[in-house]
């Protein structure tokens, strides 16, 4: 028999106390990675807003939502949400959900005023854990008294009606891991976490009831044992999902399909996190002291075109679940640290491969006759056809630069500019690429001492 129940979302805003607001809620731009110290000692989910430019952090220990901006001040705190966990945004932004494991309920938070607007009771003793929105409900995975579960939330009625029986009794030891994205609408995937090895499960809810399409035990091509499954994400081709477990030490793809095996990111032990932005770019994290903490790659590829070291933390590492991108992929927050360290960074160039840019020239040329700079501007991810460098002259009785156009990068790399400088000394030419969506900018110098011919 179905469990429904109707739940009121009058006078709910009793239930819990008026958000604490650190400063405005807006953002202008961030043009460099910074840190914040978290008043938290655990995060357990992140997700980023970007109609409002906030990002939303679980902090269950203290029963709360943080609030920070696009640069990573924080804005806000959430009070009164009982252990929050997993968090959720509704299609349009406007609502921000939360599970609530020791409330027994998934709070609705209005994501414009910062305060509680509906709680959606899950019966006693089912304690929420992930919610996800897709297929026009609102999931939401819990541990109860039959184990782990799924249930859902479905606000299209007159009256939000709450059902916990979506999956069998004891379908999951514990409250699994749930994924969806817009990008596979009416797709539902699951996950056990902790558990060696893993489980992942496929679940089709455009009918309204999840239909099992997939689920395998210890997920992947035999080589190892896919266990201590921490986090997932559905790629943004809508037919895959990337899944970071602390074995093996790569995130794994599966297809949505059946869960077949269907590439992979290396990174280093032990992967922890992962994070699709809406252009398929793929961020993968891992727990590691020794190693660079996350793997930037795009779809599909090989190897990372960038890779960031976390620093700045007594325990500097990355959080599990402690990636996620800004909806338009202009940056890439992480949670760092861990017990009273904990930080939130802002990436703000993750989406984009450092450019190395080089210059040279002969180190004495006689004034008059033409000399040529030439140089190099590679990076692991290919420039655009007709790319071009700045160059600039000053010298050599020193004033202000001269510049000297343009010049265009070939398919290897390689670019030359001719100059005649006259005079008698030092003369320093200055190379210059601006950068765009992704490559960084970069400068090269070369020094020419001038001689009377």
């Amino acid at each position: 028999m179905r469990t429904r129940r109707l739940v009121s979302a009058l006078a709910l805003t009793a239930l819990a106390g008026t958000a604490t607001l650190f400063g405005p809620g807006s953002a202008g731009p961030a043009y460099a990675d910074s840190s914040t110290p978290l008043p938290a000692d655990h995060i357990t989910d992140t997700v980023v807003d970007g109609v409002h430019q906030r990002v939303f952090m679980s902090a269950p220990n203290s029963d709360s939502v943080l609030v920070a901006d696009y640069d990573g001040k924080l804005v806000g705190q959430i009070p009164g949400e009982q252990g929050a966990s997993g968090l959720a945004l509704s299609e349009d932004s406007g609502t921000l959900y939360v599970g609530l494991s020791k409330g027994e309920a998934i709070a609705a938070i209005d994501t414009g005023s910062l305060t509680e607007t509906a709680r959606y009771a899950t019966g006693t003793g089912n304690q929420p854990s992930t919610p996800v929105v897709t297929g026009g409900k609102v999931w939401f995975s819990f541990y109860g008294s039959r184990g782990g579960g799924i249930g859902a939330v479905d606000l299209s009625g007159a009256e939000p009606v709450v059902t916990t029986d979506e999956v069998p009794a004891y379908a999951w030891y514990n409250a699994p891991l749930l994924a969806a994205s817009p990008a596979a609408p009416g797709t539902l995937v699951a996950g056990e976490v902790g558990s060696s090895p893993a489980t992942v499960a496929v679940y089709d809810v455009a009918s309204g009831h999840p239909v099992e399409k997939a689920k395998v035990w210890n997920p992947g091509d035999g080589s190892s044992t896919t266990s201590n499954l921490r986090d997932m994400a559905v790629a943004a081709d809508g037919e895959n999902v990337v899944v970071a477990s602390g074995a093996p030490y790569k995130q794994q793809v599966f297809k949505l399909s059946d869960l077949s095996p269907n590439g992979s990111y290396p990174t280093n032990p032990y992967p922890n996190a992962v994070a699709v932005a809406p252009d398929g770019t793929v961020a993968a994290g891992i727990d590691g002291y020794y190693e660079d903490d996350i793997y930037l790659f795009t779809p599909g590829a090989a190897s990372a075109y960038r890779t960031y070291e976390v620093k700045g933390t007594a325990n500097a590492t990355l959080a599990t679940r402690g990636l996620e991108w800004a909806p338009d992929g202009s940056r890439l927050f992480a949670i760092t640290g861990a017990g009273t360290a904990l930080q939130l960074k802002v990436l703000t160039e993750a989406a984009k491969a450092d450019s190395q840019l080089t210059a040279e020239a002969p180190a004495t040329a006689p004034s008059g006759p033409p000399l040529t700079v030439s140089g190099t501007l590679t990076a692991k991810l290919p420039y655009a056809g007709g790319t071009s460098v700045e160059v600039t002259r000053t010298g050599p009785a020193g004033g202000s630069a001269v510049p000297l156009g343009s010049a265009t990068v070939a398919a290897d790399g390689t670019f030359e500019v001719t100059d005649r400088p006259r005079g008698e000394g030092e003369v320093t030419y200055t190379v210059t690429y601006g950068g765009d969506a992704r490559h960084t900018s970069a400068t090269a110098t070369a020094t020419v001492q001038l001689t009377r011919r």
